[in-house]
């Protein structure tokens, strides 16, 4: 517990140090090792935020979470896509074993990632964020490792970066302010992954002509959207906060569906650009009633 405390800000520690010691003791009292680490998880988490100053009271951190589904949806379709362009170049060139071991691990940390991303959306923020995460670096590192010395860097400049970012802004999301559950059941859950790996393969292996191959992109981009919910939409009240969740969703369209790319680009435009002039007219209408 010594370590986790190490990681507050030294004044932060100093006032609350004891009761966090206290709180993290009576939770895993007579628990089990997944319960611990989900704990010091969950610790080392508002560790980071505090270091960060992204409390919920603050307003950083009301716009990282205004952000955060968005930021999931933008990384799991990024990990569909990746996975998907490996799985069918295996098809292609004879099956798995011609990809070799590390594409074959490739391909199964973005899948993870993509299950951890609907995970997240679904209700299950803790879980599905640390396993989208996870995912990403596993890919990341497995790449560096096939890829060594500049490529390796390249690679992850060029595609790494944004996706690990985007996975570490929806971890340190503020407890209260993520999104509510939209499956409270265990079952629910389990559906909701069960029907993403059975979306995913389809949409992965299936093969399709070429009208419809932006349907890779489209497909699980209106599946993820719905997970996240109306509520996440309602919190997109600047044109910037419009553009910042949306950027990365649409670059994500560039591995499976780039003839998208531009229309979508034009409408996110369109919508920001609607948003100041909403306001104004929802504002004069009250006034008006008032």
């Amino acid at each position: 517990m010594t370590a986790l405390l190490r990681l507050y800000p030294a004044a932060y520690r100093r006032e609350f140090g004891d009761e966090i010691a206290l709180a993290y003791h009576e939770a895993t009292q007579d628990a089990g090792r997944p319960a611990r680490l989900r704990e010091a998880a969950d610790v080392a988490g508002h560790a980071l935020r505090m270091r960060l100053g992204l409390s919920s009271a603050g307003r950083t951190g009301q716009r990282l979470a205004a952000l955060a589904p968005f930021a999931l949806v933008a990384v799991g379709l990024q990990a569909m896509g990746w996975s998907g362009l490996l799985l069918r170049t295996a098809q292609v060139t004879g099956g798995p074993a011609a990809l070799g071991p590390l594409l074959l691990l490739v391909a199964a940390a973005h899948l993870a990632t993509l299950l951890g991303a609907a995970l997240a959306l679904a209700g299950r923020w803790p879980a599905g964020t640390w396993t989208a995460l996870l995912g990403l670096l596993t890919a990341t590192a497995s790449d560096a490792t096939r890829l060594g010395g500049a490529g390796a860097l390249a690679h992850i400049g060029l595609f790494g970066t944004l996706p690990l970012l985007l996975a570490l802004s929806a971890l340190l999301c503020p407890p209260d302010l993520r999104p509510l559950p939209r499956f409270r059941t265990t079952a629910g859950l389990v559906a909701v992954v069960a029907w993403t790996a059975v979306l995913a393969t389809a949409l992965v292996l299936v093969p399709l002509p070429a009208l419809l191959v932006p349907l890779r992109f489209a497909v699980p981009a209106v599946a993820l959207l719905a997970l996240a919910g109306r509520p996440a939409f309602a919190r997109l009240t600047t044109a910037p906060a419009v553009l910042l969740a949306g950027l990365p969703v649409i670059l994500s369209a560039v591995p499976t569906g780039p003839v998208l790319a531009a229309p979508l680009l034009l409408a996110l435009a369109v919508t920001a650009a609607a948003v100041p002039v909403r306001r104004r007219r929802a504002r004069r209408a009250s006034r008006g009633r008032a």
